[in-house]
């Protein structure tokens, strides 16, 4: 036997041997408490720990501090025990004898086997304050460390790349389990699937090194013999094996087990999949892969709202089971609900005026519906299909409302574990619907004749290419890792589309924990998260607004509203520039001075731009259990060069803060972003009347230097207005 092997009888014997004579010196320092009482843990401290942080101590104990249950109780908590608001922890003598067992043994598996520890309770005004002392001493090293192959089968990288332990670090066991774990993970995926790694320790010299050899015995070569399946009943043992990497004759390799599990888990026919490793000694591995299948028909229904789209409703049916792993899923979504009843009023915006002719538009239900047939494991494992049919209409707040109907074709085709390409094309009959004042000015064209040609049904048939990766530890609140995407597309009659041009657009993000770790799953750990967005567009003629770029709001710059940052125009009332001294003769050849007009009776109207460069940054911190702030920094440049509008390119950076909350429905985010200070001159237009009732679209030849927070920003009305809102449920990024 190894002396690896006989690593956890001597830690159990050590730690039983150090542990008794420590505990009882507990009860000689400690005030005379009666042994069958519990007692209130009023504060924990760690005094001598030093190579360690008190955080990580934590996790092994029983005994635990009591604490105020939110943040936002701390004032009450301070004045009161009530349990409502105090989540009050107590601890016994017994527990604490028990607390120095768990601090010997994590020191010991750490390097660290001669440390000391014992207690100290002081009475305080509510329960005890516990004290564990503990001398850490001098740690066990590691002396010469080599690594050997009996056969040249990991490179000098991947071996690097294994090791966690260095000659003269202490001789923790937790990074030596984690040494070899990964150096049986490293030669298993080079097909050696009954790898023996040993570890060679002798006793520590009297200077408390250990010379520390790792050898590695890759044995033979593994394969993939015969593959049964348990538990399908539904789904036949011919469509599962056509979601497998584990061919028979192919290499038995990690990778090939865990993507197979991913795979067959990816299809929501199936509820739990489990590849069950085979013994060694075989060179040929037989596979048995155990299957839980989901009912067939499935249904949800999600609620929700926003500060930009107000009420929010979707629901989802799905049928599991159309043969050969197909799947059908009809989803229908509704967004915009009591818009005309909440926009502007608490904490949600003010999307557009209510006393402006296209306010109703804007304020109208938004839907989405669409009818998918997905086709996974065609041609391969690695390879998808679908087809959707879809309809609705969308709006794009304060610019314009979009109806389409079409399909959509899709492939999907994965070059390894989370990194799919795809390629759809995707035609369908698109309604735009802006009004007069959109068409003037973010296209050029103010005439009513071809404003309403504009606004008839048009072809848009792009064909995109997609790749994307996610590398990132968590979907919903990612700690560490990265992700990506970039998609380029192209329309033009030869795609059978009315609107032409090239666009190419990319986002990527990533994460960074720092800090120790917190026992608590429920506390937000710490977390810098870096987030860019980048994209181009190359019109030929009319460009579709859909295919522009916008920046500001929840997602995006959060120190503006949806869609504020950017390329805009300024809209004014005909009353406002008559009260201004203009007339209706000078309003409609474009010679009205609006420059005397409150900017309060002006509103922006963003027409969106050719190309984008965005970036925030977010420190994410703990404020208590379930309970998080972040601090941001934002910002955005949006250009305009190649098309034809009033507005020009703008950019700007915002900073803010927020607060995070984990409930059972997934992580609720409330930011305010503070608005830029400072007035831009805006092109502006108004809308007239001829003599025969028709309306036309003017823009006036005089700009307005416009600022959303004026007279004065120093007023405390106008700081408040400088800060923008968002309420939405999940992280920014």
């Amino acid at each position: 036997m190894s002396a690896f092997r006989r690593l956890p009888r001597l830690l159990l014997a050590a730690s039983l041997l150090v542990a008794t004579p420590f505990v009882a010196h507990a009860g000689a320092q400690s005030p005379p408490v009666d042994p069958r009482d519990s007692m209130d843990v009023a504060s924990l401290t760690f005094d001598g720990a030093k190579k360690v942080s008190a955080t990580d101590l934590k996790t092994v104990l029983f005994t635990r501090t009591s604490s105020c249950r939110l943040v936002l109780f701390a004032p009450i908590c301070k004045l009161t025990p009530n349990l409502l608001f105090t989540d009050r922890r107590r601890t016994t003598r017994k527990a604490l004898g028990e607390d120095i067992t768990a601090l010997r043994v994590y020191y010991w598996r750490r390097g660290y086997r001669e440390a000391q520890v014992d207690t100290v309770l002081a009475p305080v005004k509510r329960g005890m304050a516990v004290t564990f002392r503990i001398v850490e001493g001098e740690p066990t090293r590691v002396g010469a460390f080599t690594v050997t192959q009996r056969a040249p089968v990991l490179s000098r990288r991947e071996l690097d790349d294994a090791v966690a332990l260095q000659e003269g670090d202490p001789l923790s066991l937790v990074a030596l389990d984690s040494t070899l774990a990964r150096l049986k993970v490293a030669v298993w995926n080079h097909g050696y699937g009954d790898v023996r790694i040993d570890p060679i320790m002798p006793a520590p010299d009297a200077s408390h090194v250990v010379p520390l050899t790792i050898d590695i015995d890759p044995r033979w070569l593994t394969r993939v013999g015969m593959v049964q399946f348990q538990g399908n009943s539904v789904l036949s043992d011919a469509t599962l094996r056509r979601a497998l990497l584990l061919r028979p004759g192919a290499l038995y390799t990690r990778d090939a087990v865990l993507e197979s599990q991913r795979r067959l888990f990816q299809s929501p026919a199936i509820n739990r999949a489990l590849v069950v490793t085979p013994a060694a000694g075989d060179s040929v591995k037989q596979i048995s892969i155990t299957v839980t299948e989901s009912p067939p028909r499935h249904a949800s229904v999600t609620l929700g709202f926003n500060t930009i789209e107000f009420g929010q409703a979707a629901v989802e049916l799905r049928h599991n089971v159309l043969g050969a792993g197909r799947w059908l899923s009809l989803r229908a979504a509704a967004g915009n609900l009591l818009g005309e009843q909440l926009n502007g009023r608490a904490v949600f915006r003010q999307v557009i005026p209510e006393d402006t002719p296209d306010a109703s538009v804007f304020l109208s239900p938004t839907y989405q519906g669409s009818l998918t047939l997905t086709q996974p494991w065609i041609a391969g494992a690695r390879t998808s299909a679908s087809v959707t049919v879809f309809g609705g209409r969308r709006s794009l707040p304060g610019v314009v409302i979009d109806e389409d109907a079409g399909v959509t074709l899709g492939l999907v085709h994965e070059l390894g574990p989370r990194l799919p390409v795809g390629i759809n094309y995707r035609l369908e009959s698109t309604r735009v619907r802006g009004g007069a004042v959109y068409f003037c000015a973010g296209y050029g064209i103010c005439d009513d004749a071809t404003v309403t040609a504009l606004s008839t049904r048009q072809r848009l048939a792009p064909v995109g290419l997609s790749a994307w990766i996610d590398r990132a530890d968590d979907l919903e609140a990612p700690t560490r890792g990265y992700t990506a995407v970039i998609d380029a597309e192209h329309a033009s009659s030869a795609t059978g589309s009315t609107f032409s041009h090239e666009r190419v657009a990319g986002d990527g993000s990533y994460y960074r924990a720092f800090g120790r770790s917190d026992p608590d799953e429920d506390r937000f750990p710490k977390v810098l998260a870096l987030h860019g967005r980048a994209g181009w567009v190359q019109p030929h003629g009319i460009l579709h607004p859909r295919a522009r770029f916008y920046a500001g709001g929840m997602q995006s710059v959060r120190g503006f509203a949806e869609n504020e940052l950017g390329p805009q125009v300024l809209e004014v009332r005909r009353a406002s520039l008559i009260a201004a001294g203009c007339t209706d003769a000078t309003i409609a050849s474009g010679s009205c001075n609006p420059s005397g007009i409150p900017s309060s009776e002006f509103f922006t109207r963003p027409t969106g731009g050719s190309s984008v460069v965005e970036g925030s940054a977010e420190l994410r911190l703990p404020l208590g259990s379930r309970l998080g702030t972040v601090v941001f920094l934002d910002g955005a440049y949006v250009g305009t060069a190649g098309l034809d509008v009033a507005a020009r390119g703008r950019g700007a950076i915002t900073p803010g803060a927020g607060l995070r909350y984990r409930s059972p429905l997934g992580v609720l985010r409330l930011d305010f972003g503070l608005r830029p200070v400072g007035a831009q001159s805006l092109p502006v237009v108004a809308a007239v009347t001829d003599a025969n009732g028709a309306q036309h679209i003017v823009r006036l030849a005089t700009e307005k230097s416009y600022s959303p927070i004026e007279p004065d920003p120093g007023t405390l009305r106008s700081i408040a207005r400088r800060l923008v809102v968002h309420f939405a449920m999940g992280q920014a990024f």
